[in-house]
């Protein structure tokens, strides 16, 4: 008798794409700090960090559990695209959720042709409500701004002086830019 209910560890039911990964865009140049920054948030999600982060949200009553793997995957892909399209002068990341999860391969289509992003949000709101690592200017995160919040970058092991210098560096880039264009 075959056993046709078998599934392998990989087949997942729940998502149509169980292994999202941001991928870079050509036609985009991020500032020096964003791929320091992207390096750094390499499977966050699944370090120790991500683990002390988990517990103390446990700790406080936040969250019940660890994230799922699922989760921690959209997670790892959305916080690699935030960090790739972070501007360090305004702390605010230069894309939409929704392009981001069209990048990160956390989106749904139905039958009828409508495009969810049910992922991308769930993985943002996690970030946002349970952790505290982003701020979202609006309830909507599909069209919110979105924030790096210190707690996130303490995590990620980065110094407040490196994130000022940084800040310096991309004022003054911007700066000589400014000034080789009025020439």
């Amino acid at each position: 008798m075959a056993d046709h209910n078998k599934q392998s560890p990989n087949n997942y039911t729940q998502v149509k794409n169980p292994e999202p990964a941001f991928k870079v865009p050509q036609d985009y140049i991020p500032w020096p700090f964003a791929l320091k920054l992207m390096a750094k948030a390499e499977g966050f999600a699944d370090s120790f960090y991500f683990d002390i982060a988990s517990a103390i949200s446990r700790r406080d009553g936040k969250r019940k559990r660890k994230p799922p793997v699922l989760r921690r995957r959209a997670v790892n892909a959305l916080l690699m695209a935030m960090c790739f399209y972070y501007d360090p002068l305004s702390n605010k990341v230069q894309r939409s959720l929704r392009e981001m999860a069209f990048e990160c391969g956390l989106v749904r289509h139905s039958l009828t042709g409508e495009v969810s992003i049910e992922r991308a949000v769930g993985a943002l709101e996690s970030l946002e409500k349970d952790f505290e690592f982003v701020n979202c200017s609006s309830a909507s995160y599909a069209t919110a701004e979105i924030f790096l919040t210190p707690k996130l970058f303490e995590y990620l092991n980065i110094f407040p002086q490196a994130l000022s210098e940084a800040r310096l560096r991309c004022l003054n880039a911007k700066r000589g830019a400014k000034d080789s264009a009025d020439e």
